[in-house]
């Protein structure tokens, strides 16, 4: 499975906030800064200033003294895919919701690793047209569409966050491997992007999420 170019630049961005020295956990004492935490996608937010796709995703998180950290995630997605299908106009909309848990694996007292397992659900709709041209006969359209869809899939994450000099503001990202259970299927047109999922090519697809978190 090959990664996407802006993938492999967006992992470029993850890790570029990992520290450029070893240190051993014998050398430092870790604090862990535990208690309720909130965030915002702002790689997603960045999106509604494209016209093929908007997404919106925060997420709330509590984390715990014995490094484990309960989370959830709730976003919105409409995507409109310029290569869904040819001669057409394809769009998909849906909200979604992520909960799981990660694990903290400190470096330092600025940055540390995270590792976790989530489980994510969809609900959502696409519509679309598509034409057939020809050079003797007038073109012919055909409209299609599905409501009350859904989906669900299991993410493996990896990530790293590192505090900034605002107190209480941390500046994150996540590598996360989607792997689809179940979705909703029809025919003759299949369902070609799901909220909060991906292009559904695949039933594993590797995403990125950039994130600033606050915590109380």
């Amino acid at each position: 499975m090959k990664l996407p170019s802006r993938c492999i630049f967006s992992l470029i961005t993850l890790f570029s906030t990992l520290p450029g020295h070893a240190q051993t956990e014998a050398d430092t004492v870790f604090t862990i800064d535990s208690g309720l935490e909130i965030y915002i996608d702002y790689g997603k937010l960045a999106t509604v200033l494209t016209e093929f796709e908007t997404k919106l995703e925060v997420g709330i998180a509590v984390q715990l003294s014995n490094r484990l950290a309960p989370n959830f995630q709730v976003g919105y997605g409409s995507l409109q895919p310029n290569t869904a299908f040819e001669n057409s106009v394809y769009e998909s909309t849906g909200y979604y919701g992520r909960f799981g848990v990660n694990y903290l694996l400190p470096f330092d007292n600025v940055n540390h690793f995270f590792a976790g397992l989530k489980y994510g659900i969809s609900f959502y709709e696409d519509e679309g047209t598509y034409e057939i041209s020809s050079e003797i006969f007038d073109t012919y359209r055909v409209s299609f569409g599905e409501q009350d869809l859904t989906a669900d899939w299991f993410e493996i994450i990896l990530g790293s966050e590192k505090k900034l000099r605002v107190e209480n503001l941390s500046l994150g990202g996540q590598f996360a491997l989607r792997i689809l259970n179940t979705r909703s299927k029809f025919t003759p047109i299949d369902t070609y992007a799901i909220p909060g999922y991906g292009r559904t090519l695949d039933k594993t697809v590797p995403a990125i999420n950039l994130y600033l978190k606050y915590r109380f």
